[in-house]
């Protein structure tokens, strides 16, 4: 199953912090690194500190999505994220977009598509850069589409430097859309 994960970070070694994710994603149980986006440098919504290093990784994996979301999560922590904070400054977030085309909505818990994927700028200019013919699977518009028609005013630049120059994802040969 393709599963699209976001990746951001806003403190300390923010490139660094990208890296190691997907490094991690990399060695997950039953799956694959398969693609990445590039990196994009972001202003965060809300009060949340600095700017965010943003990207997308697409991984091919066996793992049900409620295991997923709990390595994601335990990756988050291992790399010093505060578990009790919903909002704020964060070394790493990791955030499950997609599911194949799965629509899960476990409130409380687990909800996939994610509820402001569609909403939010900083995800959808990775996502649609490496998916743009993937389709939302509840709004049925592809995410290029869902990027061309977007009113999110926040400003996305893409960092010309890459988060990760060395890793090769398993399906294809270097950085999504290079």
């Amino acid at each position: 199953m393709a599963a699209y994960i976001g990746i951001g970070s806003n403190v300390g070694d923010r490139r660094d912090f990208c890296s190691r994710a997907l490094g991690l994603l990399g060695l997950l149980p039953e799956s694959a690194l398969t693609a990445y986006s590039s990196t994009y440098e972001t202003q965060p919504v809300g009060d949340v500190g600095g700017p965010f290093l943003n990207l997308v990784a697409e991984v091919q994996t066996g793992l049900e999505p409620r295991r997923l979301l709990a390595i994601l999560q335990e990756t988050e922590q291992g790399l010093g994220r505060d578990a009790e904070r919903r909002a704020g400054p964060r070394t790493l977030d990791l955030d499950l977009l997609l599911y194949g085309d799965r629509v899960i909505n476990e409130e409380g818990v687990l909800v996939v598509p994610h509820p402001r994927l569609h909403l939010r700028r900083f995800v959808l200019t990775p996502l649609a850069e490496l998916a743009p013919t993937r389709r939302h699977p509840t709004l049925h518009h592809t995410m290029a589409e869902l990027l061309s028609s977007l009113q999110d005013p926040h400003e996305v630049r893409r960092v010309d430097d890459p988060v990760v120059p060395w890793i090769r994802p398993a399906g294809r040969c270097g950085l999504a859309g290079m």
